[in-house]
């Protein structure tokens, strides 16, 4: 794809485009998609619609400019621009039984799992997945220490947003 393609796409597309989908997972594939904003959304799912509230990973980057986000995409393919495609058709990626959720996670909760480079910022939205890359708790996780975890990001974003005194 060329420069103009992916501006024109997430300049007029309401979704976020697709621009790398590589199977990792029996299962479960890792996607990048960009949206407005030099944002990029590195996915990891076992379907290839946006990710699933109840089990896809997602971490956020957020670049300075294009440039940054188009560079820190090749970096992170091995591939450049004009060889990837927009939207590509790799439903047949995902075709498995039983997604193979548990290494993912212990690959997450070791530091096997690359990310993308040189963003303005990054962060990973789902408490879960968050506590196993910081390596809060491991996988397989009682509800007690997920619980444990939350209360503390709750507390420590009460503390951050309280006024000074």
């Amino acid at each position: 794809m060329t420069r103009e393609e992916l501006i024109r796409c997430i300049e007029v597309g309401s979704l976020p485009a697709v621009v790398w989908c590589e199977k990792k997972y029996e299962g479960i594939c890792c996607m990048l998609k960009i949206t407005k904003d030099n944002t990029v959304f590195l996915d990891y799912d076992d379907t290839y619609d946006d990710c699933d509230a109840e089990g896809g990973f997602r971490a956020t980057f957020q670049y300075d400019s294009f440039e940054r986000m188009i560079a820190a995409i090749e970096q992170f393919t091995g591939k450049d621009l004009r060889e990837l495609m927009l939207n590509p058709y790799a439903y047949d990626l995902f075709a498995c039984a039983a997604p193979e959720w548990e290494a993912f996670q212990w690959d997450l909760y070791d530091g096997r799992i690359p990310m993308l480079q040189d963003y303005a910022s990054f962060m990973i939205g789902s408490f879960f997945w968050d506590g196993l890359y910081r390596q809060k708790f491991t996988p397989g996780v009682s509800t007690e220490q997920l619980l444990e975890w939350m209360n503390e990001r709750q507390d420590a974003a009460f503390d951050d947003s309280a006024p000074s005194a």
